[in-house]
């Protein structure tokens, strides 16, 4: 039980603490807010919370939802 979905857990941490960087240089930079680095914070804070309430998953599962927001904000950028 302890070991439960880690890989989306990590990952989900992962996208919180870039978040939080990126949002510390913008203030830090002075530069124009923009709600993006608050979007990658919430998508890390949805996956954490994600790992700890789901049963287990498999692997490949943990890797497809992890990386499913980078492919789906790829996507909505390239439009």
């Amino acid at each position: 039980m302890k070991n439960k979905n880690l890989i989306l857990r990590y990952f989900g941490l992962f996208l919180l603490v870039v978040g939080i960087i990126l949002n510390i240089k913008m203030y830090v930079d002075e530069a124009w807010p923009t709600y993006l680095f608050f979007i990658i914070s919430a998508v890390g804070i949805i996956q954490i919370i994600a790992s700890f309430v789901s049963k287990q998953m498999k692997v490949s599962w943990q890797i497809l939802w992890a990386l499913l927001p980078i492919i789906l904000g790829f996507i909505y950028l390239k439009l």
